[in-house]
């Protein structure tokens, strides 16, 4: 349809065409200085600026000391360009032929005349700017860790170092990452083996001497490599075999020796810790027992004393009891001898016991006096009548 109404209509057609030549003017125009005048730095990378001539005060020959910083970077073609460094940590591996290293082992002869082949990692990194900076790798005096035998640890102090830039970095190894690299490592390396050969064939098996050596080499590639703008962070020995086999088997089997010595020693504390722990029981057991028996006897003690404090509280209740009820029975026969009454109802409680009387009949005694029955029936009475 479009293109029939630009059939229909060649002016406006025209008038199109140019508009769409315009933005395109307009678009390569846009995007022509950043193609022709800019360069973008990436993350983790420095951006080193290189100016062809001297101009004044606005341009110096050579390399400049402080590098950029990641972003959009200006650049004009013959008169200056920007360089890419890569600022992260960059590996250099002595791993031999099967590693992703461009380096070999190292081989490092010891005190005693043998050879040790080590597989050592170095990480480096590049500086953004000249200065003062802090940087580790000296070893450290005063350490709060220890080794399985009682040996300090040794640990990274961090110093400062005059280091130099990316100009300083470029002028001595060039702008090319894996040039650096390896200009870098030659140096590590000799760093390595002036450190690491101090140590006799039996050394090398000591993880404190080992590590020690191995930042005494950290120390000194620091002290070289840091005027020339690279900072060493760390130095890692991660593998070492004797290229002897028969010193390696001869060091493996004393270090296999010491192993099982330890292991025994730690089996017989073991056994004795076990004894130990059974007589413990065994005592503590005997102990539990005499303490039951004992607790059963006081239990026992302290049962028969309840039950003797219980019937003699239960007797002296009862005593109690029996007395307050012939006091009880004393109270009441004085109040029925008091009582008006009290012979007719005396009589009356006797009657029944003269029937039981034998040897016939009671005469001469009226029924109702008292005092004359008991005259009569009390012993005295009847002594004193027999006598008359």
């Amino acid at each position: 349809m479009i293109q029939a109404n630009l059939k229909r209509n060649p002016e406006r057609g025209a008038i199109v065409a140019g508009v769409l030549f315009l933005i395109g003017i307009f678009l390569i125009l846009s995007l022509l200085p950043y193609f022709v005048f800019g360069r973008s730095v990436p993350p983790n990378y420095i951006g080193v600026r290189q100016n062809y001539f001297d101009f004044m005060y606005f341009l110096k020959k050579g390399y400049e000391s402080e590098g950029l910083e990641p972003g959009l970077r200006w650049q004009v073609p013959g008169i200056s360009t920007v360089l890419l460094m890569p600022r992260d940590f960059q590996f250099i591996d002595f791993q031999g032929a099967d590693g992703d290293s461009f380096f070999s082992e190292l081989d490092v002869p010891t005190t005693d005349g043998s050879k040790v082949r080590n597989e050592v990692t170095v990480a480096v990194r590049l500086y953004d700017r000249p200065e003062a900076n802090v940087s580790g790798g000296k070893p450290a005096n005063t350490l709060g860790n220890t080794s399985g035998d009682g040996s300090e640890v040794p640990l990274a102090e961090m110093v400062k170092r005059i280091h130099g830039g990316p100009r300083d970095l470029v002028l001595k190894y060039t702008a090319t990452p894996d040039t650096v690299l390896r200009n870098v490592a030659r140096d590590a390396e000799n760093s390595l083996k002036a450190s690491l050969s101090q140590l006799s064939t039996t050394e090398y098996y000591n993880p404190v001497l080992r590590e020690k050596a191995a930042l005494r080499s950290q120390d000194s590639l620091a002290e070289r490599v840091a005027p020339d703008g690279v900072e060493v962070f760390a130095t890692l020995i991660q593998r070492y075999v004797y290229a002897e086999k028969t010193i390696d088997d001869q060091i493996f089997a004393k270090n296999l020796q010491d192993q099982t010595e330890r292991m025994n020693g730690a089996a017989s504390k073991l056994s004795a810790a076990k004894a130990n722990t059974e007589r413990e029981r065994a005592l503590w057991d005997a102990k539990i027992k005499d303490l039951q028996v004992e607790g059963d006897s006081k239990v026992k003690v302290t049962e028969s004393e309840g039950s003797l404090y219980k019937a003699r509280k239960s007797a002296e209740g009862d005593l109690l009891v029996a007395t307050a009820r012939s006091e009880v029975d004393a109270a009441r026969a004085g109040v029925l001898a008091n009582s008006s009454g009290a012979d007719i109802y005396l009589g009356r409680e006797i009657a029944p016991l003269l029937r039981t009387l034998r040897g016939g009949i009671v005469t001469g005694i009226d029924p109702f006096d008292i005092e004359k029955w008991v005259r009569k029936l009390s012993p005295a009475s009847s002594s004193s009548r027999e006598a008359r």
